[in-house]
């Protein structure tokens, strides 16, 4: 006994000999930008010693040798390091991209990753920050399945068009925008430097919380912050950029130009050239005059520049964040640029530990010259490019104005265009929002009851201004008065809530309560006034200046005014982490109904498989797998108009009544105190998962979204006379597929990343209303349809007249008959084109043989991004794809028509049809087109299939040896393309289109829309 005793006091000697006590210390870092980490805990494995890092990063703990210390902080993968003595043990925490308890913003709150229930994807910050653009939207393109974000044109400032799960209705499809709990109708003026997480809800589980304005999806923003107990630190961005011209279309020179309108002169009846314009073209046929390239006259390398600052810190009671970004952009247009100026301000004070203020603001200033019109077909500079005649110069030298356009309409003269539009004219905006938010936890000390409260308000100030001089080209080029035109607008919103929080956990099971009430109002307003003859002087440019003061008009429209009111409800239900369940309801009442109110519920289903016992084992193959499952419904009220309900009368109507004329009015419009929301009803099933040890992860979603109630204008009785009300008639679905991955290694020195997105969407109609289908705008030179929408179709999809090929002999025209012997084109001649005659109706060709032609959504659209790090070394690329769409070049009206009367055309129309077997493409040329080969037809009809390489991106950072020397804590030089190159076959200047006049109805529209540009960025991070 007495042995064993001595062996065992010998054994703790021992042991105390080696579990010498220590104290260790050192400093945790950021392994992204090299800062100092405050607030990481630092514990000692299996016991209760703990600390954590102070402001500098820097910590100390007692331990002893041999024990495990382990560092650990919200959003960073944790650290295990083994003590060996009281060397200093520094530590440097890398993002965790794929953790579980990762926290996610939602509506009006926060939870973790692993308790979500809905379709809710968080887009990194880096990823925004890749591409060299001020513009949120352009940066989040390609990043998100089931998200289409497709620039409007590559003109500064044309923004983009969103669409969460394709198009949600005929009418408005935006979803909504929440920047800071704030909703707004644009995110324009947010740099992508100024965020610092984004969240995108998809399904009503996740957005029906937002009720009637979440059924085209939500997009929440939180802007920089601060951070408690943390020094200061100051980040600073700034790049240069070069944008220079991606291809162009190829347009006839001048000889070319000359040699068609005099062979269109010649095949076209009563129609002669005088001598002078005969003369000129011969000579410049002789020498080959190139003439005017006018796409070269009007464009530019455009030089921008963009710079962002962030301040951030905090103390124990107090975080802050005070940013600026200022960019300066050039068009590819001469004299089309765009200044923005965007400051902010975030403050969060802590009254005491529980009680906290804060305070966002932002103020953005916005100054715009020039442009390309905004695609506009008739006063658009790139339509004009197209059009302008070749032998015209953009500028005579000779008389010292502008060239004298002899061949074609005067008016486009795309050079006095570009000059005048910027020049004489400018769009400005001042933007300030302030939100101030109030939140109290454990409230009465009830741990996990909070409340917050918080107001909102935002001023929108527009202003523009163009000015129109005298000139004198010639007698029909030229404009004998000035005109003035300004133009005033004031947008105006407000917005309060407060809502109740409850989250306890208690055993095994977790809830999350919350219980609120909203409202916001929005106003608008707007003032225009004109005059002719006001003076050229700069200073003189005021309306009451006109020389002719009967020239005067002002015009100042009905103030836009709605108001909501809302109560909303979500109840979230965890069992021991494995099962999950969400509920909510929202009821809205809008001023744009007269039925005001609208219930929007919505339920979800959660399982973490993985945390059940048959998934475990030593080895798990899955380290998560959860399946969702969830229902719901939201509305749309940005479909309907302010007074879409009411009766709209019309004034000027005089009668005679005995004897006397009275003035009366007409009912123009038939009430509708029925109207009502659209409602979107959506179901979702989807999994998320992670495995090879969180090296590859992803998410897949299905999904089923019906819009009903959708707010169409039906026919009425032609005897009502009246103008179409509107009416909750049409219904519309959208189901698809989504899927997400991500795999991300590391190997040393060597770290690697592949990331993927694919969306597979299909549009139905189920009903219009009516059997009456829906057409298009009417577009382009010859007013006509381009796309009609009807029960059992994709909406909007291109409707005209196929073709097969050229007549070549008038026995072909003779023997293309009716069955009962009609010729189907009578006034077809050899060098038409040739109409299928697809309806069986027994007619020469009509407007009933328009068919199908294909459609504008895609079939398929992805993003792929991979990312190399070696060192100081980064490299990312970054590719996006529309896959199975088709685009409706309208330039074909002009570049393949057959009159030839005022416009430039391809080049390709050298090969135009003059004798048989020619071509069997390109049709003849004839001033009248008694034939009409230039209605609309698959002749218009390209691929609009895509693969765009939209970004590649190389940095490198320097050591933090070399920095520290220099008392910076990270400085990064990068060099980078944005769209470098497009794999495509349309011939216009760019496959990706916003549609014509951003009508959904014109989606896949082209009117040669302004181009994007390819461009060279040299740019630098820097941390203090």
């Amino acid at each position: 006994m007495k042995k064993l005793l001595y062996v065992l006091f010998f054994c703790a000697l021992s042991a105390t000999g080696y579990a010498q006590s220590v104290v260790v210390s050192g400093i945790v870092t950021d392994a992204t930008d090299g800062s100092p980490m405050a607030g990481v805990t630092v514990r000692v494995e299996n016991s209760t010693a703990v600390t954590a890092t102070d402001l500098d990063g820097r910590y100390s703990i007692n331990a002893n040798t041999g024990d495990v210390l382990v560092f650990s902080f919200i959003g960073k993968v944790s650290v295990e390091r083994t003590v060996r003595s009281d060397a200093p043990i520094n530590v440097s925490l890398e993002d965790d991209r794929v953790s579980l308890d990762e926290v996610v913003v939602v509506g009006y709150g926060t939870m973790k990753k692993s308790d979500l229930t809905g379709a809710v994807a968080k887009v990194s910050t880096d990823d925004l920050k890749q591409l060299s653009t001020v513009d949120i939207g352009q940066a989040l393109a390609g990043r998100v399945a089931g998200v289409d974000i497709i620039s409007n044109s590559g003109e500064p400032g044309a923004g983009t068009k969103i669409r969460i799960r394709g198009y949600g209705s005929i009418n408005n499809s935006d979803p909504l925008y929440v920047v800071d709990g704030f909703p707004v109708s644009d995110i324009n003026y947010l740099s992508p430097q100024d965020i610092e997480s984004l969240e995108i809800l998809k399904d009503a589980s996740a957005t029906a919380i937002y009720g009637s304005r979440g059924a085209n999806g939500v997009i929440l923003i939180k802007t920089r912050g601060g951070r408690f107990n943390t020094r200061t630190h100051v980040e600073a961005n700034a790049y240069a950029s070069i944008s220079t011209m991606v291809g162009k279309m190829e347009l006839l020179n001048a000889w070319e130009f000359a040699t068609l309108k005099k062979e269109l002169t010649a095949n076209t009846p009563n129609q002669t050239l005088s001598a002078t314009t005969e003369k000129m073209f011969d000579y410049v046929i002789a020498n080959k005059y190139e003439g005017t390239d006018w796409a070269k006259e009007v464009s530019r390398v455009g030089i921008s520049q963009n710079y962002n600052l962030d301040i951030s810190g905090g103390t124990d009671r107090h975080m802050y964040s005070v940013g600026a970004t200022y960019s300066q952009t050039q068009g590819l247009l001469k004299y089309n640029d765009m200044d923005v100026l965007t400051a902010r301000l975030n403050n969060t004070y802590k009254l005491t530990s529980d009680i906290a203020l804060a305070a966002n603001l932002v103020f953005t200033h916005r100054d715009t010259k020039g442009g390309g019109g905004g695609g506009n077909y008739y006063g658009g500079v790139w339509p004009g490019v197209v059009q302008a005649d070749p032998l015209a110069p953009a500028w005579d030298s000779y008389t010292n104005i502008w060239g004298e356009i002899r061949n074609g309409d005067p008016s486009f003269h795309p050079a006095r265009q570009v000059y005048e539009g910027a020049n004489y004219g400018y769009n400005k905006s001042n933007m300030f929002i302030a939100n101030m938010s109030f939140q109290w936890d454990n409230i009465a000390k009830v741990k996990g009851l909070s409340i917050r409260a918080q107001y909102g308000y935002r001023a929108n100030f527009g202003e523009s201004q163009t000015y129109s001089p005298v000139y004198y080209v010639s007698a029909a080029q030229g404009r004998q008065n000035s005109s003035l035109s300004v133009g005033r607008n004031e947008f105006k919103s407000w917005l309060a809530n407060a809502y109740l929080m409850y989250n306890k956990e208690f055993g095994k099971n977790s809830i999350g309560l919350t219980l609120g009430t909203e409202a916001q109002d929005f106003r608008f307003v707007m003032l225009n006034g004109s005059a002719s003859d006001v003076p050229l002087a700069e200073n003189m440019w005021y309306i009451d200046v006109s020389e002719t003061p009967s020239s005067k008009t002002a015009s100042n429209s009905m103030p836009f005014w709605n108001r909501m009111a809302s109560f909303f409800f979500r109840g979230n239900y965890t069992y021991a982490g494995k099962y999950l369940l969400t509920a909510t309801m929202r009821a809205d009442g809008s001023s744009k109904f007269l039925q005001h109110w609208g219930y929007f519920p919505s339920f979800s289903l959660g399982w973490n498989m993985h945390e059940e016992e048959f998934m475990k084992s030593d080895s798990p193959l899955f380290q998560q797998f959860k399946v969702r499952a969830g229902w719901g419904l939201v509305g749309n009220e940005a479909s309907a108009g302010s007074n879409d309900y009411v009766a709209v009368m019309t004034t000027g109507y005089d009668a005679v009544l005995g004897d006397v004329l009275k003035q009366g009015a007409i009912q123009e419009k038939i009430a509708n105190p029925d109207l009502k929301w659209e409602a979107a009803e959506q179901l979702n099933v989807g999994v998320d998962f992670a495995l090879l040890n969180y090296k590859l992860s992803g998410t897949i979603d299905y999904f089923i979204r019906t819009t009903r109630d959708m707010i169409l204008s039906v026919p009425i009785p032609i005897y009502a006379g009246m103008t179409r009300p509107s009416v909750n008639a049409g219904e519309m679905r959208n189901n698809g597929l989504e899927l997400t991955f991500r795999y991300a290694d590391k190997k040393g020195d060597f770290s690697w990343s592949l990331g993927g997105n694919a969306s597979f969407i299909k549009n139905k109609v189920l009903d219009l209303g009516s059997p009456d289908p829906v057409y298009g705008p009417y577009i382009g030179r010859r007013q006509e349809p381009f796309t009609m929408t009807e029960v059992g179709m994709e909406m909007a999809y291109f409707y005209g007249y196929k073709t097969d090929g050229i007549f070549q002999t008038q026995a072909e025209i003779d023997n293309y008959k009716t069955p009962g012997g009609d010729l189907i084109q009578p006034d077809a001649a050899p060098g038409d084109v040739k109409f299928v005659k697809t309806a069986n109706d027994g007619q020469p060709l009509n407007a009933n043989d328009r068919t199908y032609l294909g459609s504008g959504m895609a079939d398929v659209t992805w993003g792929l991004s991979a990312n190399l790090g070696y060192k100081g070394f980064d490299l990312a690329v970054f590719l996006q794809s529309s896959i199975g769409n088709e685009i409706a070049n309208a330039s074909v009206m002009d570049l393949y028509s057959s009159d030839f009367s005022q416009w430039n055309m391809s080049k390709e129309m050298m090969n135009r049809w003059h004798g048989q077997g020619t071509t069997n493409k390109y049709p003849r040329l004839i001033g009248s087109d008694p034939n009409g080969n230039s209605k609309f037809s698959d002749r218009y009809i390209e691929d609009g299939t895509y693969v765009r390489i939209k970004n590649v991106q190389l940095g490198y950072t320097l050591p933090q040896s070399v920095t520290q020397k220099i008392r910076i804590q990270r400085l990064r030089f990068y060099v980078s393309v944005d769209n470098l190159y497009c794999f495509n076959s349309y011939s216009g200047y760019d496959p990706e289109l916003g549609g014509y006049l951003s009508n959904p109805l014109n989606g896949g529209v082209d009117m040669s829309t302004y181009p994007r540009p390819r461009t060279f960025v040299l740019g630098l991070n820097i941390s203090l």
